[in-house]
């Protein structure tokens, strides 16, 4: 026995489609007897295309908003390390000369409340 090639098994498929619809479908006038079930497969079909339109709209719509996230994390990096450079004491102390504000030369003390 040899073994069959694709060719012969799609023409042998094919056949027995054409054979199935001749003696079952075309001869009872299926389509006319079951329209019930045809307007069911037909409303399953827009049911598949409507989820699968929905669902390629979240995945864009979810790439978009990660782009977004890593546009503000970048952000968000940036301005806080422009922060910790403006609050230096000594970039503080070069902001406040002009309105003539110093440094203290007074070391700090420490207030004690006794009780």
């Amino acid at each position: 026995m040899t073994k069959p090639t694709w060719n012969k098994l799609f023409n042998l498929l094919g056949i027995r489609f054409k054979g199935l619809y001749k003696d079952k479908l075309a001869s009872k006038k299926f389509m006319v007897n079951s329209w019930r079930l045809i307007l069911f497969v037909s409303g399953l079909a827009i049911l598949v295309i409507y989820s699968s339109h929905k669902v390629d709209q979240k995945v864009f719509r979810i790439s978009k908003l990660n782009e977004d996230l890593k546009d503000l994390r970048s952000r968000h990096i940036d301005m806080r390390t422009q922060l910790m450079s403006l609050s230096k004491t000594t970039i503080v102390a070069q902001k406040v000369a002009d309105l003539d504000l110093y440094e203290s030369l007074d070391s700090p003390f420490k207030i004690e409340v006794h009780k």
